[in-house]
């Protein structure tokens, strides 16, 4: 058994050196272009590719997961193309994306304000059309859907997944849910592509929230990673087996939890917030004993 599943950091400017550290210059690969943004854009093409054989994700040997498609790293907006597409041309494990439901039963990606709105309006009192009218991502982009993501994913020869993260908001006045539904229609959509291999989810430690999370993992057989500080027993009990933590709230030496009581437990853990810097406090795990990194 594997004893992490994924180590997530969020690292400072410059803290771990993985890939090209702007939009126009490339210092780790001097020969290589600046990678297409447009949708559907395979950045590492079949030369030959055979229409009649079904696709399947490549395999992957690449330990970083990007956090929002490494958009921090690359200089790119959030949840954008460009920075799915950074992270498909880096051959990342997985891009990680917010996920909102709207209000014509579609999924938007995107980063939600403090308010738990994109562009001003709550994505659940909104169609997709009437939320990119409301304004485009900082690279003119507009709002990407997840069919838009999966266009570009399910492509031959890409071994990048989507993480989709579902989004708490609870907070909101619709409550919890349009995150409900968020990962319902999510699944549904996933299903109707037959994009499985292609997407995990990643889902906030709101309990009610959780349950329709664990209830679709069944249903769909899609992995679930639980972001909440419990215990093994307590993430078991609720129909997890892969718990996803924060290293600076919930793990040795900041808090209560192990990596040895998870993998004793039978579970997988992903670990987050942390810094994987040469002598920084964070750097609690060796390179021996992490499969995946997500950096921005």
């Amino acid at each position: 058994m594997k004893v992490l599943r994924f180590l997530i950091c969020f690292l400072a400017a410059g803290a771990l050196v993985l890939a090209p550290t702007s939009c126009e210059k490339d210092p780790a690969f001097p020969s290589a272009k600046r990678p297409s943004t447009q949708p559907g854009t395979d950045p590492n093409p079949d030369p030959d590719p055979d229409p009649d054989e079904p696709i399947t994700i490549a395999p992957c040997t690449n330990k970083v997961v990007a956090h929002r498609g490494g958009s921090k790293e690359y200089n790119c907006p959030d949840n954008s193309r460009a920075s799915l597409n950074y992270a498909m041309y880096l051959k990342c494990y997985a891009s990680e994306c917010d996920i909102y439901w709207t209000k014509d039963n579609n999924i938007i990606i995107g980063h939600a304000d403090g308010n738990i709105q994109i562009n001003q309006l709550y994505p659940y009192e909104h169609t997709v059309d009437e939320l990119r009218k409301a304004g485009k991502l900082k690279n003119g982009e507009e709002l990407p859907t997840l069919g838009d993501f999966l266009d570009m994913v399910m492509v031959k020869g890409n071994c990048t997944k989507l993480w989709l993260d579902i989004k708490n908001t609870a907070d909101a006045p619709a409550g919890t849910a349009p995150a409900i539904k968020a990962v319902q229609r999510a699944c549904e959509i996933i299903h109707e592509r037959k994009a499985e291999q292609w997407c995990e989810f990643i889902c906030t430690g709101n309990e009610t929230v959780a349950k329709a999370a664990a209830q679709c993992m069944k249903a769909y057989g899609i992995p679930v990673g639980w972001m909440a500080n419990k215990t093994p027993a307590n993430c078991k009990s609720a129909g997890f087996t892969w718990a996803n933590l924060s290293a600076k709230s919930y793990m040795t030496p900041y808090g209560a939890r192990t990596i040895d009581s998870f993998v004793n437990a039978g579970m997988e853990i992903s670990v987050f917030n942390v810094d994987k810097q040469d002598g920084d406090g964070n750097a609690v795990f060796s390179d021996s004993d992490v499969q995946n990194y997500v950096n921005n």
